[in-house]
């Protein structure tokens, strides 16, 4: 199937290489202007690697200051693989106004107090389905997952859901940064900023 029509026209934006501005900060200014109009911004592909493979998945960005943080389950696949390798990157589309971030950094794990914290700040029923799920794992059928799910909502009707072992948070701390904007004729826009000790260093790239 060729479907190499399949392509969208972007349009001119704003100079975005004249911004006096640190990429943490512009990263919040482009995330507060995605929050009116992109469904979900804070959706973003985390990709992590293992022994020179490389996967990918979508996951929600729950926070962000310094460092970028996001909460999962340390037995699935990228639990695994940020044990054994903490360097991983996240990727941020938002379509509707034609921009990309990537973010490159290093992983380190949340506390245990601050990942129950937001544990059980989290509506009762997900917190039945990440105790529910054991994330990865080969299962004979859906079925099974959702009668664990209803199995457990009974369970702990009017009781306070146990915190699931190996249900944890990360935090990324960036090194590098890259803001694109598309561009007539693909001629994108492309700047990356660089972390030197505690200095942003930027450079703007060629599309």
């Amino acid at each position: 199937m060729n479907i190499s029509k399949t392509r969208k026209t972007y349009k001119n934006k704003s100079d975005i290489f004249h911004v006096e501005i640190s990429p943490l900060k512009l990263f919040k200014k482009w995330y507060l202007e995605a929050e009116k109009k992109v469904s979900e911004p804070n959706a973003f592909a985390l990709s992590t690697s293992f022994k020179n493979k490389p996967s990918s998945r979508m996951m929600l960005l729950k926070k962000f200051s310094t460092n970028f943080t996001f909460y999962t389950n340390i037995s699935s696949r990228k639990g695994r693989e940020i044990i054994v390798n903490e360097s991983a990157s996240m990727l941020f589309w938002w379509k509707e106004m034609q921009r990309q971030i990537r973010i490159e950094g290093t992983l380190s794990q949340l506390s245990l107090a601050t990942v129950k914290k937001y544990f059980y700040s989290r509506p009762i029923d997900s917190q039945l389905g990440a105790l529910s799920s054991n994330q990865s794992s080969k299962i004979s059928s859906y079925e099974v997952l959702v009668n664990e799910f209803h199995a457990n909502k009974l369970r702990f009707k009017n009781k306070k859901v146990p915190f699931p072992i190996n249900w944890t948070g990360y935090q990324l701390k960036p090194i590098t940064i890259e803001f694109w904007q598309g561009g007539k004729d693909r001629l994108h826009q492309r700047i990356e900023y660089k972390r030197n000790k505690n200095k942003w260093e930027s450079r703007i790239l060629s599309p």
